[in-house]
């Protein structure tokens, strides 16, 4: 039994949003992390360079407290070197780049969308091209995507539920828009 090119065409459509749209998600979620991750490092590492000289005498004028000092910084230090070893800064740029480029994609799709249904008999062989076309620039972004740590699978759980949900409530729109 053959399938329809047009039905074709819109499956593949859809699920190019979806997969776009999902990954945009699964990027912010994990440039959230990276961000707080470098803020946290930025803040520990001000706090105690820049203020080490005075607040080293107030902890060292009062003897209870002189082993936070040494533990404070050492901490600082840590996380230091480990968000330069972690290159916190390219995974920063890199998650705001995919997350940018699959978010165009994602819109594209729905646009693409909105189209087929505006012309229900539209010309199969311009919107295959235009698929394809968007299905090649999702391979090329998803070429980039690289393993992160910080990717684990309670947190892809929470942004999949979460996407689902919020797809779920467009389309839910979209149908209850249609006359």
């Amino acid at each position: 039994m053959a399938i329809d090119p047009r039905d074709a065409i819109w499956n593949e459509t859809y699920d190019l949003q979806y997969n776009a749209g999902f990954t945009e998600e699964i990027e912010k979620s994990l440039l959230v992390r990276w961000a707080w991750l470098d803020s946290i490092t930025r803040i520990a590492v001000a706090m105690s360079s820049a203020g080490a000289a005075l607040a080293g005498l107030v902890f060292w004028q009062n003897s209870d407290y002189t082993y936070l000092w040494p533990l404070f910084t050492s901490a600082s230090t840590l996380l230091a070197i480990i968000s330069q070893q972690l290159n916190v800064v390219d995974k920063v740029k890199r998650h705001t780049g995919t997350m940018a480029e699959m978010g165009t994609i994602a819109f594209d799709s729905g646009t693409l969308i909105v189209r087929m249904k505006v012309n229900p008999q539209f010309p199969i062989p311009d919107f295959e091209k235009k698929l394809l076309a968007l299905r090649a620039r999702y391979s090329l972004e998803m070429k980039r995507v690289q393993h992160d740590l910080l990717l684990t699978g309670r947190l892809q759980k929470r942004t999949q539920a979460k996407f689902d949900k919020a797809t779920a409530a467009n389309r839910l729109k979209e149908n209850s828009n249609v006359r």
